[in-house]
C-alpha cells in the first residue's frame, strides 16, 4: 500500500506539470494534439475533441503534446505560429502549476497543524548555542545566521549544512534590540550507534517523548511504542540527544541496558544492542524553535510562503553541495529512490502516535518539497526540460528569426540522452541501497 501511495504521489506532481501545459496552452489558442501521463507503450487511450489522452506504462514523466512543437506547422493555432511570450508562458506554466501546488499544501498543514518560527524555546545546557560568548536564550527570534537571512527553522539548518560546522555569526532580537554572537556548531558523524527511535521534539523537554520507531531497531525490537518516555540508558539519565548519543558512543555497539515509561504510566526495561548507521555527518546548534498550533489565515500563508523559499533553498544549496562535491552521485536518487523513500516514510510515520494524520502531514510536506524540486529542476536551462526552451526563446528573441521546431526537437533528444544516462546511474544507486537495507 505504501508503494501504491508513493506512485500516486508522483502522478499527481506530474499531472500537476502536465496540466499546467495543457491549460496554458488552451487558453491561449493551441491545438493540443495528446495529453499523456507517464511515458512508453500506452495502456490505455481515448479521444475528447481534437486531444488524445492517453495512460502510458512507464511512470516516469508525461507529455502535452501540441501542433507545431515537434515539426514546423502552418495551423495558425500550432504552437511555433505563436509569439514568443506565448510560448514562454505555456513552457512555464508547467514548473509554476508545481510551485503553486506545493504553497497550497504548505498553507494546509500550517492551517491544520500549525508551523515553526524562529523564535527559540529551549536552549540545550552545554550546546554550542549556550556556550557562545552571547548566549541565545529561550524568546530569542533568531534573524539571520552566518549572514543569510532567516524566516523559517528549516534555513538555519540548511546553513548549519553548507557551513560544514565552522563558527559563524548569528543575528538575533531580544526584547525587539539587534544582538550578535559567534558560536561554532557541534558535529555530529554520520557513523553512530543509535537505538532507532524520534523524539517528538528535537530538543527540550520532550527530546525523549517516543514520536516514530524504525521498524526493526533496536527500540522496536525491545517493544518502545510510540507515546513512551525514554528514561535510563546504561545506568544514566541522558537529558538530550547528545547526552544519549555519548553513552551510546561509551557502550561501543554493546548491550545497553534501557528503561522506559510507557504510555500508560508503566514501566519497563529491556537489553539491546544499539544499530550502527551510516548516515550522513550533520552539525547542531543545540536550539528548538516556538511551534504556532493554531495561526490565522494571513500568517499561515506568511509562513507557507516562507516554508516554500526555504524548500526552494534546500532544492538549490543540494545542487550546489552536488556540483562542489558535497553531495556524491552514489547519494542521489532517482523514481526508484523516491519511491521507496515514501513508502518507508508512510510506514514510519503510520506507526507513530498520530496515526493517518502523522501520515498526511507527511505525505503533504514530502509532496511539497518534491514539487518545489520539479519545479525548479524543470526550469534549468538542459534540453528537454522547460528551462531549455524558455531559453530557446530568448535566443531566438536576439537572433530576430525563429529556431525551427526539427532543430529545438533535436536539442531535446540530445538532452533526453544524457537524461536518461543519468536515470539509469540513479537507479543503480536507488538499487544499491535497498540491497544494503
Amino acid at each position: 500500500m505504501s508503494i501504491v501511495i508513493a506512485i500516486l504521489v508522483l502522478s499527481f506532481l506530474i499531472i500537476v506539470h502536465e496540466l499546467g501545459h495543457f491549460a496554458a496552452a488552451k487558453r491561449l489558442g493551441v491545438k493540443v494534439l495528446e495529453f499523456s501521463l507517464f511515458m512508453g507503450p500506452r495502456l490505455l487511450s481515448f479521444k475528447r475533441g481534437e486531444t488524445n489522452y492517453s495512460l502510458k506504462l512507464i511512470p516516469i514523466g508525461g507529455a502535452c503534446v501540441m501542433e507545431g512543437e515537434e515539426k514546423a506547422s502552418e495551423d495558425s493555432r500550432a504552437y511555433n505560429q505563436k509569439p514568443k511570450w506565448a510560448r514562454a508562458v505555456i513552457c512555464a506554466a508547467g514548473p509554476f502549476m508545481n510551485l503553486l501546488t506545493a504553497f497550497l499544501l504548505l498553507l494546509i498543514i500550517n492551517l491544520t497543524g500549525g508551523y515553526a518560527t524562529n523564535a527559540i524555546s529551549f536552549v540545550g545546557q552545554g550546546s554550542a548555542a549556550a556556550l557562545a560568548p552571547e548566549p541565545l536564550a529561550v524568546g530569542d527570534v533568531i534573524t539571520k545566521y552566518a549572514g543569510k537571512k532567516v524566516a523559517v527553522p528549516s534555513e538555519v539548518f540548511i546553513y548549519l549544512q553548507d557551513t560544514k560546522g565552522a563558527p559563524v555569526e548569528v543575528e538575533f532580537l531580544r526584547d525587539g534590540v539587534v544582538h550578535k554572537t559567534r558560536l561554532t556548531p557541534e558535529y555530529t558523524p554520520g557513523k553512530r550507534y543509535v537505538l532507532g527511535f524520534s523524539g517528538a521534539a528535537a530538543n527540550g523537554p520532550d527530546w525523549n517523548l517516543v514520536a516514530q520507531v524504525g521498524e526493526g531497531d533496536p527500540a522496536d525490537i525491545i517493544g518502545i511504542a510510540p507515546g513512551d518516555r525514554i528514561l535510563t540508558v546504561d545506568g544514566a539519565t541522558p537529558n538530550s540527544r547528545e547526552e544519549l548519543r555519548a553513552i551510546l558512543e561509551a557502550a561501543g555497539g554493546g548491550e545497553v541496558a534501557v528503561t522506559w515509561q510507557k504510555a500508560d504510566g508503566s514501566a519497563a526495561s529491556a537489553r539491546v544492542a544499539p544499530k550502527l548507521t551510516n548516515d550522513q555527518d550533520s552539525y547542531s546548534i543545540g536550539l528548538a524553535f516556538t511551534a504556532v498550533s493554531a495561526p490565522g489565515f494571513l500568517d499561515g500563508c506568511r509562513f507557507a510562503f516562507h516554508n516554500a523559499v526555504a524548500f526552494s533553498k534546500m532544492v538549490l544549496y543540494s545542487l550546489k553541495w552536488m556540483v562542489t562535491g558535497s553531495i556524491g552521485l552514489n547519494q542521489v536518487s532517482g523514481p526508484v529512490g523516491i519511491v521507496a523513500e515514501i513508502g518507508a516514510g508512510v510506514a514510519e510515520t503510520s506507526r507513530s502516535e498520530q496515526g493517518m494524520s502523522a501520515v498526511m502531514a507527511y505525505l503533504m510536506n514530502l509532496t511539497a518539497l518534491i514539487g518545489i524540486n520539479l519545479g525548479l529542476f524543470n526550469l534549468i536551462p538542459f534540453p528537454p526540460l522547460d528551462g531549455s526552451k524558455l531559453l530557446l526563446l530568448v535566443v531566438e528573441a536576439v537572433r530576430r528569426k525563429p529556431i525551427p521546431p526539427e532543430r529545438e526537437m533535436a536539442i531535446s533528444m540530445f538532452g533526453f540522452a544524457v537524461l536518461i544516462a543519468v536515470m539509469v546511474l540513479t537507479l543503480f544507486n536507488d538499487i544499491g541501497r535497498l540491497v544494503a537495507k
